[in-house]
């Protein structure tokens, strides 16, 4: 997950994760339950609430594929992922679990939870269940449970 300071987080950085995880404002207003107006209102502010960023993470992505270079721009090292063709879609779940498979250390955790949310991790996970080792299932979902909950 982001370390969130106690500073405010630019609005042009809250809208870059806003479509990198495929969301618009509006759902996020909804999913927050924060009111429109507000959410549009800090474009013009220039910057958003702390805790506006750790509800986002927390925001499963409506993305149905991803590839390796939109993780590698979001901070996931090369040498964590499975996947040698960085351009090549592949389906949100199986990216999910199979870089899980290859590293699940608290920074691959943290950096997929951010890019695509705890619920679709989690989600992943549990479709996957039967293919993939408990131990992973258990350690991945008792750091997830262990994770701060939204503001």
């Amino acid at each position: 997950m982001m370390n969130v300071s106690h500073k405010n987080i630019s609005n042009q950085y809250f809208e870059s994760v806003l479509k990198r995880k495929g969301l618009s404002k509006k759902a996020f207003a909804e999913y927050a339950g924060i009111p429109y107006f507000t959410v549009a209102g800090w474009k013009k502010k220039g910057e958003v609430p702390t805790y506006a960023m750790v509800i986002l993470n927390q925001m499963p992505t409506h993305k149905k594929s991803v590839t390796a270079a939109d993780l590698i721009k979001a901070g996931l090292p090369r040498a964590v992922l499975w996947n040698n063709q960085s351009d090549k879609e592949v389906p949100v779940d199986i990216f999910i679990v199979s870089t899980l498979q290859k590293a699940y250390n608290d920074f691959v955790i943290d950096k997929l939870t951010e890019y695509f949310g705890k619920e679709s991790v989690l989600t992943a996970l549990l479709k996957y269940k039967d293919r993939i080792s408990e131990r992973l299932i258990n350690q991945v979902t008792k750091y997830l449970q262990e994770l701060p909950r939204s503001a």
